[in-house]
């Protein structure tokens, strides 16, 4: 089952939301949706809102995802992650921005506008 995504330009940055179970596949479908996004409207900057997708995130996914951000998403647009306990981490942030990404965890709305700017 797929996520439900909500996207709204907002200002300077592009504000995706996305409800429902997690699960890796839909993941991967939420960050290439993301990407394609981000690029049709030339955005910038993306926040991602997560807080509502239920489910703990396995650390080796976590790794996966990492992985996968590194190789899809460009390094010329910035996105904000704001994830509940349990979701996305420091451990995923980290293996993204070794590898170039230009990425932030964050718990909540204005720390996701604060590290966009």
């Amino acid at each position: 089952m797929s996520l439900e995504v909500q996207i709204q330009e907002v200002n300077a940055h592009l504000s995706i939301k996305a409800v429902g179970q997690y699960s890796l596949a839909n993941l991967h479908d939420l960050f290439t949706r993301l990407k394609d996004e981000s690029e049709n409207r030339a955005d910038r900057g993306v926040i991602l809102d997560i807080t509502e997708v239920a489910g703990a995130i396995p650390v080796l996914d976590m790794l996966v995802l990492g992985e996968y951000c590194s190789k899809y998403w460009k390094q010329a647009f910035k996105v904000a992650i704001i994830t509940p306990v349990g979701g996305l981490n420091r451990f995923f942030e980290n293996g993204a921005r070794n590898r170039g990404v230009q990425i932030a965890v964050v718990p909540n709305q204005g720390a996701a506008m604060e590290w966009l700017k």
